[in-house]
């Protein structure tokens, strides 16, 4: 099996990890969002950077500091607390399924800015994803307007500008997978923590408190998401990484999340929403 194959499974599954957490995370604790937020990324941010300085190469210039904290501060700087907040609003599967829509934006942003091409399959396979996030849009009682199906479009699409930026940086450059992640969690940390401390100002430093011994196991897994991710992206395109990525976990989201939370995390719209996501991911990756 191609390893940007492998790269893209371990980073989706290491996101439904996360989420399924962070919705744990979020029933055991009364700290806001974007104090759980911030607790993910930072714990995120330590390991990557220990395990940068442990596996040596040297760290990045000036220059490239600044295309990876701009990565950062789109995603999960800047979707991070929207995501936290969508999975607390509609569940850990619903929100996965309309986030793992991010490829048709993925998809079209690399075929314009990096001259990837018009693929047939890997259209229709974008094409099904989006389907699926749209079954899910469509389920009595939540709707388009719904708050939680709003953020996590708006977190859809943060992924996909990310995905897009991070391959064309990525590409252009020998730095180690660690330190780019690293930079870019960094940032991110930075970004939801001035955020969250202008939301809920003498609040956020004691929801970060109350929110940590639960929330480290979300950095945790988004410490192995994120450099897999960027892995798979030096190796491979965008439309196929990004598809991949989130249809297992779309997969994994379902199955972790019916285990832990029960039936509500296993609807039959829910599992057919899955199966479009399945298929464009599985039409996509053939091609």
């Amino acid at each position: 099996m191609d390893i940007a194959i492998v790269l893209s499974l371990i980073a989706g599954v290491a996101w439904a990890v996360n989420i399924v957490v962070v919705r744990w995370a979020l029933d055991r604790s009364s700290a806001p969002p974007m104090a759980g937020a911030f607790i993910g990324v930072a714990v995120a941010a330590a390991c990557a950077l220990a395990v940068a300085v442990v596996a040596g190469g040297d760290p990045p210039s000036g220059g490239l500091i600044w295309r990876f904290a701009l990565v950062g501060a789109i995603a999960p700087g800047s979707s991070q607390g929207f995501f936290v907040s969508s999975i607390k609003a509609i569940g850990p599967a619903r929100s996965s399924v309309l986030v793992s829509t991010n490829p048709i934006w993925s998809v079209l942003l690399a075929i314009l800015f990096l001259d990837e091409g018009w693929r047939v399959p890997i259209l229709i396979g974008t094409a099904l994803v989006v389907a699926g996030g749209v079954l899910i849009s469509w389920e009595p009682g939540l709707g388009f307007r719904h708050l939680g199906v709003i953020l996590a479009l708006i977190v859809a699409v943060t992924f996909g500008v990310r995905d897009v930026v991070a391959r064309e940086f990525t590409s252009e450059t020998d730095l180690s997978i660690w330190w780019a992640a690293s930079v870019v969690l960094v940032t991110a940390a930075l970004v939801v923590a001035l955020i969250g401390g202008v939301q809920h100002r003498g609040e956020f430093a004691s929801g970060v408190v109350r929110a940590a011994p639960s929330f480290v196991w979300s950095g945790l897994a988004i410490g192995v998401a994120l450099p897999a991710l960027f892995a798979a992206l030096d190796r491979s395109r965008v439309g196929v990484v990004a598809p991949l990525t989130n249809a297992a976990q779309s997969v994994m989201v379902v199955i972790l999340g019916a285990a832990v939370f029960g039936a509500r995390e296993r609807t039959p719209r829910i599992l057919v929403a899955l199966v479009f996501v399945v298929a464009g991911g599985t039409l996509i990756t053939a091609t």
